[in-house]
C-alpha cells in the first residue's frame, strides 16, 4: 500500500514533469488524505511547486494549500515560501502584495530568504512594475551575498548571468549612482542571451531585447550599438558619456528617480 514516502515521490514526479501534471499531483495530494497518509513538509513543497508550474489558474490552490500546512501544524521552509511566491507570480498582478506579505511572513519567522527566493519576489514585483519593492529585495540579495553590485565607477556591467528583473534593477541602482556621484563615463553593457535564455534550447533571447527597452522606455536613456570587429555585437550596447551626462539633467531621469523610490 502507498505510504507519504511514495506519494511524495509521485507528487515531486509530477511537479517536474510540467504544467500537463498539476492536476494529477494535486489528485493524488488529496488521494493520500482519503488514505489516511498525513502529508508532510515535503509533500505540501511538492504540491504547491506543482501549482507554480501549472500557472494562474492554481495560484489560489497553492494558497490553500499553505493555509492547510498551519492548520495542521506542519512547518513551512525557505522551500514552501519560494515555491508560493513563485506561484504569485504566475497569478498576476493581483497576487503580487500577497507574495510581498509572505517574502516579509518568513522574515518575521526566522526563515532565511535564498536565491530562488530573491529571485522569485524581484520577479513578481518588476513584472508587475513594483519598481521600488523589486529594487528593494534587489539590494537585500545584493546585502545576502546572492548577487554582485555593479560599480558606478566601472566601465563595463556584465549582465549575462542574471534574470530580468535584477538585471534591470542593479543597472538602475547603478544609473542613479553613477548620476549621485557625478561618475560619467562610456560604459559598456554585456547582456549575452541572459540565464533564463540559456537553460532553454533554440529560445529567443531574453536580456538582448528586454533591458535596452527598460532602460530606452522606463528610463528614458539614450543607448547606442556597440561595434565589434565592424559588426554589431547584439549581446552588448553602449551607455555614452554624453547621454548620462544629458540624461542627469533631464526630466527623464527626475521620473526614473521617483519611479525607483517609494512615495516618489
Amino acid at each position: 500500500w502507498p505510504n507519504v514516502i511514495t506519494y511524495n515521490a509521485t507528487i515531486s514526479a509530477c511537479e517536474k514533469g510540467g504544467d500537463k501534471y498539476t492536476d494529477t499531483a494535486i489528485r493524488m495530494f488529496g488521494e493520500m488524505r482519503e488514505y489516511g497518509v498525513e502529508p508532510t513538509v515535503i509533500t505540501y513543497n511538492a504540491s504547491i511547486s506543482a501549482c507554480e508550474k501549472g500557472g494562474a489558474e492554481f495560484t489560489d490552490t497553492a494558497l490553500g494549500l499553505f493555509d492547510e500546512m498551519g492548520q495542521y501544524g506542519v512547518k513551512p521552509t525557505v522551500i514552501t515560501y519560494s515555491a508560493l511566491i513563485s506561484a504569485c507570480e504566475k497569478g498576476g498582478a493581483d497576487y503580487t502584495d500577497t507574495a510581498l506579505r509572505l517574502f516579509g511572513e518568513m522574515k518575521e519567522f526566522g526563515i532565511d530568504p535564498n536565491e530562488i527566493t530573491y529571485t522569485a519576489i524581484a520577479k513578481v514585483c518588476f513584472d508587475n512594475e513594483r519598481y521600488p519593492e523589486a529594487l528593494e529585495t534587489t539590494k537585500e540579495a545584493v546585502s545576502g551575498g546572492f548577487l554582485t553590485p555593479l560599480s558606478a565607477n566601472a566601465k563595463e556591467w556584465d549582465l549575462h548571468d542574471l534574470r530580468e528583473a535584477q538585471a534591470c534593477m542593479l543597472l538602475a541602482d547603478a544609473l542613479i549612482l553613477s548620476v549621485a556621484f557625478a561618475s560619467f563615463r562610456d560604459v559598456l553593457i554585456i547582456t549575452g542571451r541572459g540565464k533564463k535564455s540559456r537553460s532553454l534550447r533554440n529560445a529567443d533571447p531574453v536580456l538582448q531585447v528586454k533591458v535596452p527597452v527598460f532602460i530606452k522606455d522606463t528610463a528614458g536613456l539614450e543607448l547606442t550599438e556597440h561595434i565589434k570587429h565592424g559588426k554589431v555585437n547584439e549581446g552588448a550596447f553602449v551607455i555614452t558619456k554624453k547621454a548620462l551626462q544629458k540624461w542627469a539633467k533631464s526630466e527623464a531621469f527626475t521620473r526614473f528617480q521617483a519611479l525607483m523610490t517609494r512615495n516618489g
